[in-house]
Order: C-alpha cells, then structure tokens, then sequence
C-alpha cells in the first residue's frame, strides 16, 4: 500500500480555514428546512437572480463522498446493498449539470474486453474495498439490508476503483480512498480525493421522517445582488408507480455470466423545489409545491415541468419531501434568512465559523428565539473525554462528554469512520463516512456537562478503524473533531457468507458452479458436527491471505483448482438439486 497525498488534503482544508476567516462581517445567515424520507439522495444550492449558480449548501454522502454518480461501469447495472459498480448519472442530475463543472469519466481499470459489462472477473485490477459489498443476489439484498447490515465475507472483496477515460461527468469520482494498492489501482485513482470539491458541504444521508436544518453562509457581495433561488433535488432508487414503472430484466443491464446477481434500481427522476428569497430580507419563504423533475436517465441538467405522471403521496415522488409544520408555517420546503449582519456572533466578533463550509447539519429544530427561527453562527468547544468500546463485531461503541459551556441546545453527534492505519484530522475527515445515530442508538439525550456513548452499526468484522466525533447544536454549528483508532472483533458466526476465499481465488469468481458447490457443502454437512464447524473457522482465519496470494497468479491457480477439483466434483453430486441454507 502507498499513503495518498495528505498534504495536498491539508492545504486545502487551510484555504478553507483562510477563506473563513476572510469572511465579511455582513455576509448573511440562511437557514434551510425541510423532512425527507429515509433513504434519499439530497442536494441543496443556490442561484442569483440571473439563474447563475452561486454556491452549494449540502449534498449526501453516497453522491458527495463516494461518488456513485461516477464509478466504473455501465449505467444501468443492476443494484443491491452497498453497489459497487455502474454510475448512476439520474441521481441528482439538475444540481449536477447546474454547478457547471466536470470531472473525468470513469471506466473499468481492467483492460480485458470480455470483462468491461460485468460485474465481476477484476480480481487482477482490484484493490480492498472499504466501503462497497460485492454485489448480492435479490435473497441476499432482502437479508441484509433489513437484518444483517453488514457484507458477506468483506475481507475477501476487492473492487476495481477504475481509471479516467476521455469522456467527463457533472459528477466527482468517491473520496474515501487514503491507501493505494500498486497493481491493483491505476494511477488515477491517486487523483481522486483532489478531484473531489464537495468535502465541506457533504453530509450523512439523513434518517428520514424527522425535520431537517441545513445553514449556509450568503456572501454580503452576492446578497446585495437582490433575491435569489433555492432549490432541493431529491431522488431514492426503485421510487416506481404506474407512469415509471421498469422491469429488471428488459429495462436493466443483466450480466448474462451473473444473472442472479442484482436488483432493479430504476423509479422516478428527481423531484425539485424551489423557493425564492431575498437574502436582505429577514424573513421566511416556504412551498408546498414542486417545481419539476430531472431527466430520467441523468443525460442532462433539463428540468421538466409538474405533471401528472409523478407520484404525491405515500413518501413517493414529490411526497419524498413530506409536508410538515413549524412556527405556524406548513411547507415541504423552507428557507429563512437573518438578513444583513448575521453573519457575526452575538460578541460582534467574526465567529470563526463557516457554515458554509461545513454545513451538514441533521435533524431537529432551530433554537425558538424571537420570531421562532433565530440561527447564531458561533464556536463548540471540543468533546473532553473520547473512548472506543468494541461491542459486536459490527458495532463500536463510542464514548464522549460535553463541556458544560458547550451551550443547553446539543442536537445531535455525528460520527466519522474509516478504515486503515492513517490518523483521522480535520484535514482528512472529508475522506471518512458519516453516521448520525438516533435516541435509539445512543444512551440518552446529549447534554452539555454530561457523558454518554452512542453505536456506530455497520462496520466490517476483523478490521482496524479510525473513528472521530462531533458534536452539533441546533443551528448546524460544531466543535472541534476528536478522534482514536480500533480493532473491530472477528465475526464468530456469519448469517450471510459469500465467499470461500482459496476457492474463489482458484476459479476466479465466487459465482462459479463449483465454488457455489462448494459453499453448500458446508452449510449442509460441516456446519452440522462440531469437527466442521472447527475447520470452518480455522478456514475463515487463515484463508484470506492464502486467497490474496493465488488470484494474482494463474500458476497457482492453476495448481488449487487440480487440489480442489477432486472435492468440488464430490461437493456438486452431495448437493446436486439443494440449495445452500445461507445464500
């Protein structure tokens, strides 16, 4: 592995600090309101009077960090629980085209032709991946997106990161990557995190069904420009009714070497609101209605107009904002401005604090100060106890307190994560993933002056992680990062297991007849005696090394499969006409 380019990352997160301390004291708070349902894609961003883009305000995750909107194969590539592969250009196409930038495309770093349309065969080209699960079967996509939340056999799946070819993309490659693997990534991957511009206003994808507050800070130049637009795009896969309805296996790419491998992700386009205001004016602008939609297939920026083919209820289409109610105020989507001169602190000092650049906020409700929707930029103190629990092999539990002058009105913790050796800082946290876990998940509302721990859920078994957390008020503004590295335990029992890593290392792919034969036997026969269930485990231990050994090398392939053959044609008679007791 060779470390990326971190000083590169700090010398941007110093002009970020640089252009917020620059910051005119007129410059003008905004606040953005709405509720989205679960599992959304959002972008939120603003344009001047003229219709010229001026700035984003946030955008999730999955879009802004790991760059689904430009990875390595075909667009219409089946989905499933934590996708690796095909770009998905539909998904917030109107913010996409309306920033007026591009990025270079990304293909396949496999060179073979016959692998270019396929969602696996890139052992030779791929590196571990840190986030994605290979790609599931629909039974394994139902089991693990409502009970297991966590990859089979993670430890043995390598993606294939990609390279650029000659074509662009509105959309940025991912920006989690911080280690690099030679042969296995293309230069270009190097250049990713670079690429990527969105880090200061990239957010967790929020839990749904709650209300939302976003803050950006309006320049006192463009403010005086007069009103301006903001607009919200929002899109969720598989968002189909009669008008849009598409079929897995004629409206998707189904890899013919893969068949039973994904699921349909195609729904509705994105939906948009827009609301108009004047940053000058201390105010509140909701709506209710939806202006358009973006282009189904994402191929450009072009919004249509309302109509009846969009759906309006039950969470779908234009209801992926819900409608909800606030300071007397019922709307899908809101925006207050504190006009000229908040952009100071109550001291009548520059706050320091750039929620511009940083705006993740999540949900819960501004501080009820005067008119109901009075936002203070100010600065959080840091967390003054940090510490890592390991509790189950996918879940870390993290412990904190609050300084007691962090202030009555604590929203929200949102954990950082990410997996390898390199420390976690503010100049790197843009490359780690976002949690923002609910009451359920914590141990009690976060108060100042108290200590309380919160779980972090869907991690890898067996991995070493880098963990950070901040804290966040009502009004979107955060303290200092803290941070500390953890083992995760090994995963004792897997409920859904993918892999047998020598095997699929031998026949290249674990897709094959005789690796699935392979897996069946164990499920059927040595899971059921104490000796089998021993050498499973000694397998699962130390095979993954032995794996990463053979796939690079077809001589040693070629010498496992003449070992494994003789037990892979016992295991296809023993099981022929069963299916394994776990996918």
């Amino acid at each position: 592995m060779r470390p990326s380019t971190l000083a590169v990352l700090a010398a941007l997160a110093a002009v970020g600090t640089f252009a917020t301390d620059a910051r005119a004291a007129e410059d003008v708070l905004v606040e953005f309101h709405f509720q989205p349902v679960p599992r959304a894609q959002i972008a939120i961003w603003l344009v001047d009077a003229n219709g010229a883009f001026v700035q984003d305000v946030m955008v999730t995750q999955a879009t802004g960090t790991l760059g689904i909107g430009n990875r390595p194969g075909r667009w219409d590539f089946l989905s499933s629980w934590r996708f690796p592969y095909g770009p998905r250009p539909q998904v917030l196409p109107v913010w996409a085209h309306a920033r007026g930038k591009s990025y270079p495309n990304l293909v396949f770093h496999d060179d073979d032709p016959s692998d270019l349309e396929s969602l696996g065969w890139h052992e030779n080209s791929s590196s571990p991946e840190p986030y994605f699960c290979r790609p599931l079967t629909e039974a394994e996509n139902e089991t693990i997106s409502t009970d297991t939340m966590t990859c089979p056999s993670p430890a043995t799946f390598q993606s294939d990161k990609g390279r650029f070819d000659d074509g662009d993309s509105p959309y940025p490659p991912r920006n989690d990557l911080v280690t690099f693997e030679d042969g296995g990534d293309h230069v270009d991957v190097e250049m990713f995190s670079v690429l990527n511009d969105l880090d200061a206003v990239t957010s967790a994808t929020p839990s749904g069904n709650e209300p939302e507050l976003f803050t950006a800070v309006v320049p006192k130049a463009t403010a005086e420009l007069g009103p301006m637009t903001a607009y919200i795009e929002i899109n969720i896969e598989a968002d189909e009714n009669d008008a849009w309805a598409f079929d897995r296996e004629t409206d998707h790419f189904v890899d013919s070497r893969l068949s039973g491998y994904g699921v349909e992700y195609l729904g509705q386009p994105s939906v948009v609101y827009a609301v108009e205001f004047d940053p000058q004016e201390k105010a509140f602008t909701g709506t209710d209605m939806f202006v358009g939609y973006g282009e189904w297939d994402g191929s450009s920026g072009d919004m249509h107009p309302p109509d009846d083919s969009i759906s309006t209820n039950g969470g779908s289409g234009a209801d992926r904002l819900q409608l909800f109610t606030k300071n007397d105020e019922t709307f899908r989507f809101g925006v207050y401005s504190h006009g000229p001169n908040s952009g100071m602190d109550p001291t009548g000092g520059d706050s320091g604090t750039d929620t511009s650049g940083d705006s993740d906020g999540d949900s819960g409700d501004t501080g009820d100060t005067g008119d109901g929707w009075g936002c203070e930029i100010r600065e959080l103190p840091a967390p003054q106890f940090f510490e890592l629990e390991p509790m189950e092999f996918d879940t870390v539990r993290v412990h904190f307190s609050i300084p007691e002058d962090a202030g009555p009105e604590i929203r929200n913790v949102r954990l950082y994560y990410r997996t390898g050796d390199i420390d976690l800082s503010e100049a790197n946290v843009s490359s780690a993933i976002q949690a923002v876990p609910d009451d359920a998940e914590c141990s009690g509302p976060v108060e100042a002056g108290g200590t309380a721990w919160c779980d972090l859920h869907e991690l890898f078994g067996n991995y070493h992680y880098q963990i950070g957390l901040k804290y966040e008020d009502n009004c979107s503004n955060k303290s200092a990062l803290v941070a500390d590295a953890v083992q995760t335990p090994a995963q004792k029992f897997q409920t859904v297991e993918g892999f047998c890593f020598i095997a699929t290392a031998a026949y290249g792919g674990q897709w094959t007849g005789r690796v699935q034969a392979l897996r069946y036997f164990r499920d059927l026969y040595m899971r059921q005696t104490g000796f089998g269930y021993a050498m499973i485990e000694f397998y699962y231990a130390n095979s993954p090394a032995l794996a990463r050994a053979i796939a690079p090398r077809p001589w040693a392939r070629a010498l496992t499969r003449a070992m494994l053959g003789p037990i892979a044609d016992f295991a296809q008679i023993t099981t022929a006409g069963t299916t394994a007791s776990t996918p």
